[in-house]
C-alpha cells in the first residue's frame, strides 16, 4: 500500500500499524549476527530474553539510533526511507525499486520461464475496454492491482464487470497505470523459490511451501527441509522441471533487476490441474522484499532438526487476552523439545504475547 501511494508521507491504516508493532521482533530470527533489531518497545526486548530458549545473537532496540551504516528492512518504500532520513544516508534507488515491485514485473518475466510442464498467461491491461475484451475470452479471470498487500487488490471476474468492479478498475488504472489480468487456474498447491541478491550476484535461498486462503491471503508456511519440500512437489512435477526453472530464474532475475535491488526476493508459483494432469505456473508474483517464505526457510535451517517438520503460522486474535490464553495453552500442551541445540518438536512463539496482542507468529513442530 505504501508503494502504491508512492508518497513519503503515507500513513498506514491502524490495523497495519498494529500488525507491524506486534510482529516487530520477527527479524531477530533471521538477522545476521550482531545486528540490532528495531522493536516497538522495551517490553518486547525483555520478552525475547525471558521466553526464548534459543540463542539469538542480536540486540533489540526500541528507538532509531543516531546513525545507521546499513539498514535491512522488510521491504523498501518511500515512507520508510523518509522515516530513516535522520539516521541513514544510504543511496536507495527508491523509484526503480517501486517500479520493479509492481505486478507488471511478473507479467514481463512469465514468458521467459517457458520450460516443459509449465503453463500460465498474464496480461497488462490499461483500459476498461481491454479488460472486457480479455474477460470475454475466458470463463473466469482474476484482475490484480499492480501494488497491493497479500491477497488484497485481487478481484475475480466472470463475464462482464458490474458497476462496482468497473469503478474499481477505473480507480486502479487511473492511479497505478493499469491492472494485471490472468485466466483463472485450478490451483493444487502454492510454493515459491526464494533468492538472495547481493553485490556478488544472485543465489538460490531455498523453497517455500505455503498455504493461502481463497482470496490469496497468506496463512502459513510448511517447516521442512528443501529436500522434503522437493519430495512433496515430485507428486506433481519432475525434479528436472524444478531445477530447470531455478536455472532460468538465476539467468533472468539479474536482467530484470539490473543492479537496482539487493536483499531477498521470492517468486511465487503454483501447481495447477490440467486436462492431462498437472503443470507449474512459474511466476504468479514476484515479492521484491523479505517474505514469510524466506523467514520460515531461514528459521528451519538455523534452529530445527533437519528431519523434523511442522508449521509456521501467523494468527490474528480479535479479543483482548485471547493471544495470551492460546500461548499458555500451547506451551503446556506442546512443550519445546530440544536436541543438540535444535528444535525437535513442540510449540514456540516467535513474537511476544501480551494481554493486548492481536497478531502472533508461532511455530509448531
Amino acid at each position: 500500500m505504501a508503494l502504491a501511494s508512492g508518497s513519503p508521507y503515507y500513513m498506514a491504516p491502524a490495523s497495519a500499524k498494529k500488525m507491524a508493532a506486534d510482529l516487530a521482533t520477527l527479524p531477530a530470527w533471521y538477522a545476521d549476527m550482531e545486528s540490532e533489531v528495531l522493536v516497538s518497545d522495551e517490553r518486547q526486548v525483555s520478552w525475547l530474553r525471558k521466553e526464548c530458549r534459543l540463542s539469538l545473537s542480536v540486540e533489540g532496540i526500541a528507538e532509531l539510533p543516531e546513525k545507521c551504516d546499513e539498514v535491512i528492512p522488510w521491504g523498501w518504500n518511500p515512507s520508510l526511507l523518509h522515516r530513516l532520513k535522520s539516521c541513514f544516508k544510504g543511496d536507495i534507488p527508491m523509484e526503480s525499486i517501486r517500479l520493479l515491485s509492481s505486478r507488471k514485473s511478473a507479467v514481463e518475466l512469465l514468458p521467459k520461464l517457458r520450460v516443459k510442464d509449465t503453463m500460465g498467461e498474464s496480461f497488462w491491461l490499461t483500459s476498461v475496454s481491454d479488460v472486457g475484451l480479455f474477460s470475454s475470452k475466458h470463463e473466469k479471470v482474476l484482475l490484480k492491482a499492480p501494488w497491493s498487500g497479500s491477497g488484497k487488490g485481487i478481484q475475480p471476474l466472470s463475464g462482464q464487470p458490474d458497476d462496482n468492479l468497473t469503478g474499481w478498475m477505473k480507480r486502479i488504472i487511473s492511479s497505478q497505470g493499469g491492472v494485471v489480468g490472468e485466466p483463472f487456474y485450478q490451483k493444487v498447491k502454492d510454493f515459491a523459490m526464494e533468492f538472495k541478491v547481493s553485490k556478488e550476484g544472485i543465489t538460490f535461498a531455498g523453497y517455500s511451501l505455503f498455504e493461502a486462503d481463497a482470496r490469496g491471503i497468506y496463512k502459513e508456511n510448511r517447516l521442512a527441509s528443501d529436500i522434503a519440500i522437493e519430495k512433496e512437489l515430485l507428486e506433481y512435477v519432475s525434479l528436472s522441471v524444478l531445477h530447470e526453472l531455478r536455472g532460468k530464474l538465476l539467468e533472468e532475475l539479474p536482467i530484470l533487476i539490473q543492479g537496482v535491488y539487493q536483499g531477498y526476493l521470492g517468486v511465487d508459483m503454483m501447481v495447477v490441474r490440467t486436462t492431462g494432469g498437472y503443470a507449474v505456473h512459474p511466476c504468479v508474483e514476484i515479492n521484491l522484499r523479505m517474505n514469510m517464505g524466506v523467514v520460515s526457510r531461514i528459521f528451519f535451517d538455523r534452529f530445527v532438526c533437519t528431519d523434523s517438520c511442522g508449521r509456521y503460522i501467523i494468527e490474528y486474535y480479535a479479543n483482548k487476552g485471547e493471544a495470551r490464553l492460546f500461548h499458555h495453552e500451547m506451551k503446556e500442551k506442546y512443550p519445546l523439545i530440544m536436541e543438540k541445540g535444535r528444535i525437535r518438536s513442540g510449540y514456540l512463539s516467535l513474537t511476544p504475547v501480551f494481554e493486548d496482542t492481536n497478531y502472533q507468529i508461532y511455530v509448531h513442530l
